[in-house]
């Protein structure tokens, strides 16, 4: 800014040759002079005087670029301290409904990995579950065929014995004639008691022909034992072997390394009881009509190989075999006999 002395500005006094005192005149920036109302003021004489104008410049700095470096970081602290409070203000209103959101949203997400945690265990224990179901099922699978094959064993065994009954039937109807015939022939003695001695001849031939009865009988009791055991030689047969390819299929070969299992059991089942030789159905079982040798097979090689046996032991008339005299020596027992059955022969 500019300053100036201004001069006193008199206007002559006309009547007394005085002039009167003026405020002193402004002087603008741009030069123009101001000036104020003429105060009143003690007259002067007037006399000449010299204008001065007086001017002193004050360097001053304006705007931020011009502030010094102090009010620069006064002006930064300034700003600073209401960015704060700014900053606090909007914390303290929105922060704790911002913190609320979060912990609810948090919450949420822990229960989501609670329940699907929950749906993991129970998908684990369903799996669980599935594996046991299906383990059941193949076992009452393998129960069910199990109880197949035993109905049908049982059915064969009810077969065996319902024959057995018959055949016991048979020859409890034969031991009852037998005992009725002693019965005869006690009462026979008992009446022909005193006339033993002319009697004799007709008591031995009644003798003989019991005895000869008697022999048939033993004989055809020895025989339906035989056919019994030859028959029921296969009851246990899918038992022992369950399981194996052959006798899940009849048609199937029976394996090399299965053949000497096989062959005892027909030996302790049908082979020894009948005294029949294992070597010479060994050799039977060779023939070309039995090879390879198959449940099947094995089944029609043992009905002919024992049925030819049983024409031996209990020839019918005219047959070939052995008589009631061969079986009397060996006392009814095939382990006695001096001639067995043999293919081969």
């Amino acid at each position: 800014n500019r300053s100036s002395k201004m001069p006193k500005d008199t206007k002559p006094d006309v009547e007394n040759g005085m002039v009167t005192p003026q405020k002193p005149k402004k002087v603008g920036m741009d030069g123009s002079v101001s000036r104020d109302d003429v105060s009143p003021a003690k007259t002067a004489p007037m006399s000449p005087q010299t204008i001065t104008i007086d001017v002193n410049e004050r360097s001053r700095s304006r705007g931020l670029l011009g502030m010094t470096l102090k009010s620069k970081i006064m002006a930064a602290g300034g700003l600073g301290l209401v960015g704060g409070l700014a900053y606090f203000l909007l914390q303290w209103f929105e922060i704790p409904g911002l913190e609320a959101q979060i912990d609810r949203l948090e919450g949420e997400v822990d229960r989501l990995a609670n329940e699907n945690n929950r749906f993991e265990s129970l998908n684990n224990e369903l799996n669980g579950t599935v594996r046991e179901l299906k383990g059941i099922n193949i076992a009452l699978n393998d129960t069910a065929i199990e109880l197949e094959e035993t109905n049908q064993e049982l059915g064969f065994k009810v077969a065996d014995l319902e024959q057995q009954n018959q055949v016991f039937a048979e020859e409890n109807g034969k031991l009852s004639k037998t005992v009725d015939d002693l019965v005869l022939i006690s009462k026979f003695l008992n009446e022909t008691s005193e006339g033993l001695s002319d009697s004799l001849e007709q008591i031995t031939e009644f003798l003989a022909d019991q005895i000869v009865a008697n022999k048939a009988i033993l004989i055809g009791t020895l025989e339906n034992t035989y056919k019994q055991r030859k028959d029921g030689w296969s009851c246990d047969y899918n038992s022992v072997f369950g399981g194996r390819t052959f006798t899940l299929d009849y048609n199937a070969e029976i394996p090399t390394t299965e053949f000497n299992s096989v062959m005892d059991y027909v030996a302790n089942r049908a082979l020894d009881e009948l005294c029949l030789d294992r070597n010479d159905f060994t050799e039977f079982l060779a023939l070309p009509e039995y090879t390879p040798l198959t449940s099947n097979r094995l089944n029609a090689a043992m009905t002919i190989y024992t049925g030819r046996a049983l024409d031996w032991y209990f020839p019918e008339v005219n047959e070939n075999g052995l008589t009631q005299d061969d079986w009397s020596n060996a006392a009814f027992d095939c382990e006695n006999l001096i001639e067995k059955y043999k293919f081969s022969s």
